[in-house]
Formats: C-alpha cells, structure tokens, sequence
C-alpha cells in the first residue's frame, strides 16, 4: 500500500502513465514554495563581542558610560529611525534612515565624528551595547575610522531573544508596579 504523497511524487516523476493534468484536484492547487531561512548576518562579526564581553568590559571599567542602539520599524521597507540611548543620562537621539541597512547606520555615525570631532567621539561612545540585526553587521566600520583605522568606540551584541524576553519581565513589572 503506497501512501497519497508517495503516489503523487511518482506521477510528478513521471514513473506512472497518469499525469497531473488528469488529476483534477492535483491542477487547482498551486506548487508549495518551500521558505528558506537566509542569514544577513556574518556570525564572525558577533566574535570578541558578545554581551558577556560587554560584563567583562564593564567590571574592568565600571565607571565607563554605556550607549545603547537600536533600529525601530515601522512599514516593511520603509523609514527606519536610529535610536542612540545615553543610559547614564537618560538622553536618547534618533536619526532617520530611508533604508534599514549596514551603510545608513555607519554613515550616520561617520556624520557624528564629524560634527563632534574624534576625542569628543570617543569620549561619549565609549562602548555601545546593541541587538544583532542586520543593520549592525559591519561594527568594524562603526568601531574603526577608515581613514585613519583609529578605533573610536566598542560594539557589543545583546542577542534580540533575550532581549524580547526582558521587555516581557519588564512589562510585567510595570504592570504589577
């Protein structure tokens, strides 16, 4: 006894006189299109910079500000803003991007060196602690000054499931709060 699926793998093979055209169900229904998963991200970049990284560097260096990043969405495709959180400070700068790529992210942080200059720059971006989205696959770009290949600042991942998870805790906490 052979199963339906087994029956109609040997039709679309061929193996059987019968074809698809003579199955009626078989010609209205569409060919299923398999998904596959595709990864933007180079998991070399995650290397030396992952949030246990970040602890370590903050207990050799606790008194160092902590920036943290991150993209926020709104259509599929569309604008994409930047958001730049100052912890110690509760200050937080946004920036918009027309697309949410690797290249809008380091162009805006190249603009900063700019307008800041390198020693105010690395004064204020000491370490920059952010989820592992596409957008922030290239941190040699954003942690090194390509003309001068000065490192500038420190880029550390916080992998976005746990973070998913702490603004699930957090969220229960102000709510019972």
């Amino acid at each position: 006894m052979y199963s339906d699926k087994t029956i109609y793998k040997y039709i679309d093979l061929g193996l059987l006189n019968v074809r698809n055209i003579d199955l009626p169900r078989k010609v209205r229904f569409r060919k299923r299109v398999k998904k596959t998963t595709v990864y933007k991200i180079d998991k070399q970049c995650l290397e030396n910079r992952t949030y246990e990284d970040f602890l370590n560097y903050i207990l050799k260096h606790p008194d160092t500000p902590i920036v943290e990043m991150d993209s926020v969405e709104g259509l599929k495709g569309g604008k994409v803003l930047l958001t730049i959180h100052f912890v110690n400070c509760s200050f937080m700068l946004a920036f918009i991007r027309e697309h949410n790529d690797a290249q809008s992210v380091i162009d805006i942080f190249n603009n900063l060196q700019k307008i800041l200059g390198i020693d105010k720059f690395k004064e204020l971006f000491i370490v920059i602690l952010t989820d592992n989205g596409s957008e922030f696959s290239n941190p040699k770009e954003i942690e090194f000054d390509m003309i001068t290949g000065e490192q500038r600042t420190k880029i550390c991942y916080f992998m976005a499931i746990l973070q998913v998870h702490l603004k699930k805790v957090l969220m229960k906490l102000i709510t019972n709060f």
